[in-house]
Parts: structure tokens; sequence; C-alpha cells
């Protein structure tokens, strides 16, 4: 069968379905550690894949309550970011950042299900020290859409330029 004669909607390529949260307190925001894909990132927004069926927003809330023992739900979406397939680390995805405030006396604890090395506060201005690659790119551009009220498009943490076509 060729991907010509494939039917897309009654048999789809496999996709991931991740979820992350912009959380803010003042100049700082939150990152963990995921020392399971140290290849791909050690440093990022908290958050986690979908179950199958689950909204993106309710399974940030899970994995910030499993993960992080913190209460939040998913504000505006700030980011949407599209992520190839890499043959041999992970399946073709699709991460949605949203925007999330907890109450500003929480604190995150890292659970030991929660599969996270270590979470920190750590100043905007700094967060290029920690997150590298397209994790950086994501976060850079979730600061964005979060400061001017945009919802972003990414490949890989780039914006998506729109042509003329797709404008009008």
């Amino acid at each position: 069968m060729t991907a010509e004669d494939r039917d897309w909607f009654q048999d789809p390529p496999p996709r991931r379905t991740g979820t992350h949260a912009l959380i803010m307190r003042g100049t700082q925001l939150l990152l963990v550690t995921r020392p399971y894909r140290s290849a791909v990132a050690g440093w990022g927004l908290p958050g986690g894949s979908a179950a199958a069926d689950e909204l993106p927003r309710a399974a940030l809330s899970r994995h910030l309550a499993n993960r992080l023992t913190l209460r939040g739900s998913a504000g505006p979406m700030l980011v949407v970011d599209h992520v190839p397939a890499k043959p041999g680390l992970h399946v073709e995805g699709t991460n949605y950042v949203y925007r999330v405030a907890i109450p500003d006396d929480a604190e995150p604890v890292v659970t030991e299900s929660g599969r996270l090395g270590e979470a920190r506060w750590v100043e905007r201005a700094n967060v290029g020290e920690l997150a590298v690659d397209h994790s950086l790119r994501r976060i850079e551009q979730a600061l964005l859409a979060n400061d001017f009220g945009d919802c972003l498009e990414l490949l890989l943490g780039v914006p998506i330029e729109r042509s003329s076509e797709q404008a009008a």
C-alpha cells in the first residue's frame, strides 16, 4: 500500500501527545529534569504524555499532581510544538504548552513515582544555562507567547512562518 492509498483517517500514524506547563513565579519559572530523556534534553518544562483519549489539559493536571504534588489547571494554550519522528529515539509528536497558575505558597515536591530528577525555580534570564536545543527554543517561545498573549505554532521549537496562502 502506498502513502496515497492509505486511509489516514482509519489508519493514522502513531503520534505522541505531550503536554507541558509554563509555571511562573515573578521572574522565575519552574523547570524539571528528566533523567530518562537525557539524550534529548535534561531540563525542560514540567508535564508528560497524554494517555489514549485523554485531553492534553487533563493529562497536564494529572502529571503536575502525580509528579510534583502541584494542584493547577491548564490556563491559556501558549504553544503547539510539532516534533518529527526520530527513529530509535521517539515517535512523531505534538506538544502543547499551557500557562498554569499555582498558589503562591505551593512548592513542587518530586515524587518517587514521577520519574523526574529535580524541580527548580530558575530566573528567566538563566534558563539557557540549563535547557538546550528544542527544549530551550520551546521555553523561549512559550515565554514570548505568554508576554504577548499569543498562541504560537512551532516546529522543534522554531516558529512556523505562515505563507501568504495560509494567511488568507
